[in-house]
């Protein structure tokens, strides 16, 4: 194949999530070339509960305290002060977040730090391509596109989600459904009792290990799941869909609430891979962030914040890797 065809790049960031957008805004000052690949289109959905802590907002004025600024002012969200724990017996314990956190749907917020990595002048950004293979050599990281496109830097950092491929070649990443979680999500109005401000979490009799919630949006609305751990999902045969299904309509307090509720979407489901298994998120010419490198935690069910975490730790690593020319392995 003709090298007309290879182009060049300082990082190669495949996946443009929280973690992928969160590394490039990180890498805006430092001069590097990088190359932010996505196999969607923004703005897109992902589905997810939509919280987001104010740790956030921490690491993105670690960044730049202007950025914290912006999210401050970015109109499509809930404050988020407190949080209500039920137990299956419906006896409840609330609690107050010392600092404010945030609901937003990820179609808004996803779309809100994309574009904000797009302000990296230089950031090449490609969307809707399709990665046929990753590989490392001693010299470089290359990327291959389905379009015939091989792309290579002297690193790459996976961003590119639950199944991703970096995580799989480079890593020897397998699902372990003893440390993932399966979930489903369905958008509601009009659910009474909302109150706006409180993420309110359900341990229910016949649905454990796992939750029911109900998390508060604008206009009325909610984002509204169901997740249990894998291992019980295949071991009982669980279907999501119709347990979220059964949670809204057969449990009278629950049913109560819903009553005059529309649903807005239809049920849609994800994958969650937890951060309760030491693995290797690194190594020669490679990183791994976000659900990439399995940091959702196990208890929240948290994810948005620690790949944003680890996309700002990627981006200083690679700073420091570049300056010294050396992107190996520790031994």
């Amino acid at each position: 194949m003709s090298t007309a065809t290879i182009q060049q790049f300082d990082v190669i960031i495949l996946g443009a999530g929280p973690a992928g957008a969160t590394c490039t805004i990180a890498l805006q000052n430092s001069g590097l070339k990088v190359a932010l690949l996505d196999k969607d289109v923004f703005p897109r959905d992902k589905i997810c509960g939509d919280a987001v802590s104010s740790v956030a907002k921490r690491i993105l004025r670690q960044i730049n305290p202007e950025l914290e600024t912006a999210l401050l002012d970015f109109a499509p969200k809930t404050n988020i002060t407190q949080a209500k724990l039920y137990s299956p017996n419906f006896k409840s314990l609330s609690f107050s977040f010392s600092k404010v956190g945030h609901c937003i749907r990820r179609v808004d917020f996803d779309n809100w730090l994309f574009e904000l990595a797009k302000q990296n002048s230089h950031a090449t950004i490609m969307q809707q391509v399709t990665v046929k293979q990753v590989a490392t050599t001693e010299e470089f990281a290359q990327v291959d596109l389905a379009d015939g496109r091989i792309l290579r830097a002297p690193i790459v950092v996976g961003c590119d989600g639950a199944h991703s491929l970096v995580a799989k070649k480079l890593a020897g990443f397998k699902v372990d459904r003893k440390h993932y979680s399966g979930a489903v999500r369905q958008y509601y109005s009009n659910i009474s009792g909302l109150t706006g401000d409180a993420l309110e979490v359900y341990f229910l009799d016949g649905y454990l290990p796992g939750y029911f919630w109900i998390f508060p949006h604008t206009n009325n609305q909610a984002n509204v799941g169901f997740g249990m751990l894998s291992e019980t999902i295949a071991n009982e045969k669980i279907d999501l869909k119709k347990s979220l299904h059964d949670i809204i309509n057969t449990i009278p307090e629950i049913k109560e609430r819903f009553k005059n509720a529309q649903p807005l979407e239809e049920v849609k489901g994800f994958g969650l891979p937890l951060g309760s298994k030491k693995q290797n998120i690194s190594g020669h010419r490679f990183m791994l962030c976000g659900d990439a490198a399995s940091l959702i935690d196990p208890f929240s069910g948290e994810g948005i914040e620690t790949a944003m975490e680890s996309g700002k730790f990627a981006a200083e690593q690679i700073i420091k890797s570049a300056a010294n020319n050396d992107f190996s392995a520790p031994t």
